[in-house]
């Protein structure tokens, strides 16, 4: 009788350690579990590994991730070989860290964004249309751009001026001999412009105004700031 007691005994005390141990082990693995193990641990590391880019430009080196430049991230993600595309994109310098791209082009039309790599922001200027010229007030603190659309053979024009210290466009305000509307919506077509001074510009368009004396080119001021 004592001999089978003890037996019993001793498998329950063999029951209690294998509980203890394994509830060590589980403790162990919570408390430290392997990061290789975790699929939203290594889901993170795969899209950052996707998500960041880099960019050289002008002999200067540019980090380019999804959460600075979504626009054009996003555009470059559709191909097999995103930076690639990035690198083979068309950057025109237009002051210090700051570049207009084209990209999406169809039938010479593109859309054209302004990044400035110091602030890490973009701001998309212009869709569907080529770009005529570009043109940095006397100051380095605004841009022109000049961006062309053709309908059924006619040309039309459109003005942006952008304020390159917050990389937005200002409102343009009508000046002296305001001949013409305002140069914004692909009304006419523009054949010149001009920065004046450090708050007036100036475009010309060679097309005479309907009922006047003379068919000399129209000349207007519109004041930028």
């Amino acid at each position: 009788m004592m001999k089978k007691n003890v037996w019993w005994i001793g498998l329950f005390l063999l029951f209690l350690i294998g509980c203890n141990s394994n509830a060590d082990a589980q403790e162990t693995l919570s408390i430290n579990p392997l990061e290789g193990d975790d699929p939203l641990v290594e889901e993170e590391r795969a899209e950052d590994k996707g998500d960041k880019m880099q960019l050289t430009l002008d002999g200067a080196s540019y980090p380019f991730t999804t959460k600075d430049y979504p626009i054009l991230s996003q555009y470059v993600h559709n191909f097999d070989r995103p930076e690639e595309q990035l690198g083979n994109l068309p950057f025109s310098k237009i002051n210090e860290d700051q570049y207009l791209v084209e990209f999406a082009c169809h039938e010479q039309r593109c859309s054209h964004l302004m990044i400035d790599f110091e602030q890490k922001h973009s701001f998309l200027i212009s869709d569907l249309s080529k770009l005529v010229s570009n043109h940095v007030s006397p100051d380095q603190q605004y841009v022109a751009f000049l961006f062309e659309r053709t309908y059924e053979e006619e040309v039309t024009h459109q003005l942006v001026v952008m304020d390159l210290g917050t990389l937005e466009p200002v409102d343009l305000e009508p000046g002296e001999d305001h001949l013409l509307p305002k140069p914004n919506q692909y009304q006419y077509a523009i054949h010149s412009v001009t920065f004046m001074d450090e708050e007036r510009l100036k475009i010309t368009n060679d097309d005479p105004v309907a009922g006047a004396d003379t068919h000399d080119p129209v000349r207007t001021q519109w004041i930028y700031k």
